[in-house]
């Protein structure tokens, strides 16, 4: 459990590190000042009203923190606890909608970000793990839960494809704007859905956990 919350508190690191270093650069140098912020402002609000969408009743926001809960390492609830899984799958959708656009918008101005790749990566890999945990042992058969999770990354790949397309020849401000939109969204990825639960989990080895994966990102930008 403590290993889970470790490689997810790294990966929230690297995630902020591509944030700060690749992303919002990127969106300043095309967008200028005004734009990058409220570019930012934007992208946060947006993620803040779609996870809102999902925690709109007590049901449902039991599934979203549970979901969260189990990234971070924690035990799972007890069977009889759990009961829409799919909330937690449309979860981790809507998490990972904003990093795939960014990976997406980076590759489509400067190539693959490569420490915003990692963090994608880490994030989708371990979220889906907690995930299917929860789908299974709220009754679901394992195939079920892969099939789920398996559409979810294919979904995910096809917001990267469209983010590095659609824009692939638009105006740099144009680009640099959608850039800071897709930075704010995972800058509220990371304080929502990262952050609290691996710190719940493991406590004071968080805050340095994060900072080497901010290291690790710093060097891999």
């Amino acid at each position: 459990m403590r290993l889970a919350a470790t490689v997810t508190a790294a990966g929230g690191g690297t995630l902020l590190a591509a944030v700060a270093l690749q992303l919002v650069p990127a969106a300043d140098q095309g967008a200028g000042p005004a734009l990058t912020a409220l570019g930012l402002a934007a992208g946060t609000l947006a993620y803040v009203g779609a996870d809102a969408s999902l925690t709109r009743d007590p049901g449902m926001r039991e599934m979203r923190r549970m979901g969260h809960a189990m990234v971070a390492g924690q035990a799972p609830p007890m069977a009889d606890e759990a009961t829409e899984r799919e909330v937690v799958a449309a979860g981790i959708f809507v998490d990972g909608v904003p990093e795939s656009v960014a990976l997406g918008l980076t590759v489509a101005s400067s190539g693959i970000g490569v420490a915003l790749l990692v963090g994608v990566l880490v994030g989708y890999v371990v979220e889906s793990y907690g995930s299917a945990h929860l789908i299974v042992h709220g009754g679901r058969p394992r195939r079920f839960a892969i099939t789920l999770l398996t559409a979810i990354g294919l979904a995910l790949a096809f917001a990267t494809v469209l983010g590095g397309t659609i824009l692939a020849d638009a105006s740099p401000k144009l680009i640099g704007t959608a850039q800071a939109v897709s930075a704010g969204a995972v800058l509220a990825v990371v304080s929502i859905a990262i952050i609290p639960h691996t710190f719940s989990e493991v406590s004071k080895r968080v805050a340095t956990v994060t900072m080497l994966g901010f290291i690790g990102g710093y060097l891999l930008s």
